[in-house]
This record gives C-alpha cells, structure tokens and sequence, in this order.
C-alpha cells in the first residue's frame, strides 16, 4: 500500500523533493539529480510501460518509489530544519541542468547488484554516489498523440 505524506510534502516540488530526499538522502547530488530525472523520463515516456503523465502519479504509484510503500521505513520519515540534504535534493529537484543519466527509468542501490528481471530488457546507463540507474535497453517509441 502507498502512503500519501502530509503536507506539504504531499504535491508539487515539495512531493519530488521529499521523494529525492527519502530515495538518496545518504547520496552524492548526481544521484539526486539522477532521481529526479528518472521521475521527469517516466512521464516523458508516458504512458509506455504503465508510466504517468505526473511527478505525483508516477511517486505514489504502488510500489514505484518503496520509500512511500507502507512496510518501508522510511515512508514515515520527514526532513528537519536546516537538514543540508533537503536543501539539496530542492536546488536538484529545480535543476535545469540535462539528464545525467541518460534516459533511465529506474535505479537502485546496494546491496543489489544487478536490475531485477521484472523491469524487462534494461541496461546500466549511469552509477552515481551509491545508486545505479538503468533505462531500456531498446528506446521504447515515444507516443503520438
């Protein structure tokens, strides 16, 4: 089950933001950055593979971010005041600088070490402070609509 976090972590920026935060708090900016674009290549791929059109559809989807799944435990966790990583994962959620990850669509960390088999035919297309991103291996086409 997925967990709604209370505002104003709950929409916009605030709910990217808290989802870089509790997604790679412990990382290096890169990979901050990196899950920010995994988020902003979902919806551009939207809606191929189940993705949404929204930051916020694509973060509260069961099961896409495991830090808002309700076993997780850090789907209770919140920044403090003056907490630095927060500041950062903000000044990367508003980032407007290219992907850095090349297109990929999904990361994860230590102590896995290779993308699970349910994500299909993916291929590493980034490593950045602790969390490896992958996207797939052939371009999925984008929609025309």
């Amino acid at each position: 089950m997925t967990i709604t976090p209370r505002a104003p972590y709950d929409t916009g920026d605030m709910l990217t933001a808290l989802c870089v935060w509790r997604e790679s708090r412990g990382c290096t900016y890169e990979a901050m950055r990196g899950v920010v674009w995994v988020l902003k290549n979902r919806c551009a791929m939207a809606p191929a593979q189940g993705f949404a059109h929204t930051m916020q559809e694509n973060i509260l989807k069961p099961w896409a971010f495991s830090s808002f799944n309700s076993k997780d435990p850090n789907s209770g966790k919140y920044p403090n005041d003056g907490d630095e990583s927060w500041v950062h994962c903000m000044e990367a959620v508003s980032s407007t600088e290219p992907d850095n990850t090349d297109g990929a669509v999904f990361y994860f960390s230590r102590p896995m070490i290779e993308a699970p088999k349910v994500w299909g035919d993916v291929i590493v297309t980034a490593q950045f402070g602790g969390l490896t991103f992958c996207g797939f291996s052939e371009r999925v086409p984008e929609v025309v609509t």
